[in-house]
């Protein structure tokens, strides 16, 4: 049982919510049926997300919400539909459908007079699409359940806003006048209005047909959330243990000054990912200061110094890439967890064919039990994509009892 906190929330103060607690909480309220609907278990209440930009509102929706959805209805994750409109820069009209000229053959009164009928909006369209498993987030499955993100929704002009009531409010699950089916989820993103990013406040009808929650940010608890985020998405174990051992020193920084770069943690994520290519394109887990300063463009002076001393301090007594392959077995292994990461991170960038793939699996499987799984995991995906044979035992065993990877696998081979 989670323990109780013995206090109460602050009247003045705004309610702010981790990423782990807004996951836990999107859990019930995905369980929590509208009784009225016309939908069996219809969700009664559609989640609002909002905060800085860069604090993984949509990436943890699209993530880890498609799974707890994909829970909800007991079926795997492709067989839930992933639809991301972003509403910021659209047309009412693009949501509620145009009015089409038509002439009236059922009403005597009216009959052979002109009338007006309005067509079928598009999001309406691809949600009935998923369904009929013409959707490419499910693979060609017929889905089972939608996952709507409604992304940039408080910078969408005003009346977007007020079309996409009828659609926030669950219960009536309609857009444009026409049902949206069974079965949908909806989540709304969108920054608040001191964030610069040309956000307004959510009208007060809106409020009222939602669970509205703004996220705390960059304290300890969030950054926690994160990490676990950054695991999910395989990200290399050095920059999540950077995390780890920075919690509370890193320079994490949700509002833009004078234009310039800030550290995210959309930013902070595309680092890792520039960086990854960088090492595999030179064999290393080295920086040059070129590299620094590509870091710097996207995280900032403050942001990429961190990392950088971070990541020269963790290099120290990592062997070399032909020292690990030279022999794997005996190469040195770092004691410190995040010199180890490192030491893997050259392992994996070493994998060149068969054998390379053989000589990382046995260095990787020397380190820390937490850090063997995602790297073996990246080894095999390299491993799986250059077509790489690999025979031995550890290989076997690993993908026996990480039913994780199969997956992984089957869909680089698919």
């Amino acid at each position: 049982m989670t323990p109780h906190v013995n206090e109460n929330l602050d009247n003045d103060k705004p309610i702010l919510v981790t990423i782990a607690e807004l996951n836990a909480n999107a859990k019930v309220h995905m369980h929590t049926v509208d009784k009225d609907s016309p939908h069996p278990d219809q969700m009664q209440e559609s989640i609002c997300i909002v905060g800085p930009p860069g604090t993984a509102k949509t990436a943890n929706a699209t993530t880890t919400f498609r799974q707890l959805w994909a829970d909800r209805h007991g079926c795997d994750l492709d067989e839930v539909a992933l639809l991301v409109c972003r509403c910021a820069g659209r047309d009412a009209a693009e949501f509620i459908g145009m009015g089409i000229p038509q002439k009236e053959t059922e009403l005597e009164r009216y009959e052979n007079e002109i009338s007006t009928r309005n067509s079928i909006p598009d999001l309406l369209i691809q949600i009935e699409r998923a369904r009929q498993g013409l959707h490419a987030s499910t693979n060609g499955k017929k889905a089972k359940a939608i996952l709507l993100v409604l992304d940039e929704a408080l910078q969408a002009d005003i009346a977007v806003q007020k079309t996409l009531s009828s659609l926030y409010y669950r219960n009536e699950n309609t857009l444009g006048g026409f049902d949206a089916g069974p079965n949908v989820c909806v989540v709304i993103t969108g920054n608040r209005q001191g964030d610069k990013a040309g956000a307004s406040a959510m009208l007060s009808m809106n409020r009222d047909r939602v669970v509205y929650y703004e996220m705390e940010g960059y304290t300890v608890p969030a950054l926690q959330g994160y990490e676990e985020f950054l695991k999910s998405r395989d990200v290399l174990p050095i920059f999540t243990q950077y995390v780890i051992e920075n919690l509370a020193t890193a320079p994490w920084d949700s509002d833009m000054e004078k234009d310039k770069s800030h550290m995210t943690f959309r930013s902070f994520f595309m680092v890792t990912q520039t960086l990854q290519t960088f090492w595999e394109m030179n064999n290393t887990t080295e920086l040059t200061f070129a590299m620094q300063k590509a870091i710097a463009a996207r995280l900032g002076v403050r942001g990429a110094n961190s990392i950088a001393d971070f990541i020269r301090l963790k290099n120290e007594g990592v062997p070399t890439a032909d020292e690990i392959m030279a022999d794997p077995e005996k190469a040195s292994v770092p004691t410190d967890t995040g010199a180890q990461a490192s030491a893997g991170g050259v392992a994996l960038f070493a994998v060149k064919d068969s054998a390379t793939a053989e000589g990382a699996l046995c260095y990787i499987s020397r380190l820390r039990k937490d850090l063997r799984v995602s790297l073996f995991a990246q080894v095999l995906h390299v491993a799986t994509k250059g077509g790489f044979i690999m025979n031995s035992d550890r290989a076997s065993k690993f993908i026996g009892t990480n039913s994780r990877l199969i997956t992984i696998l089957e869909s680089l081979q698919g």
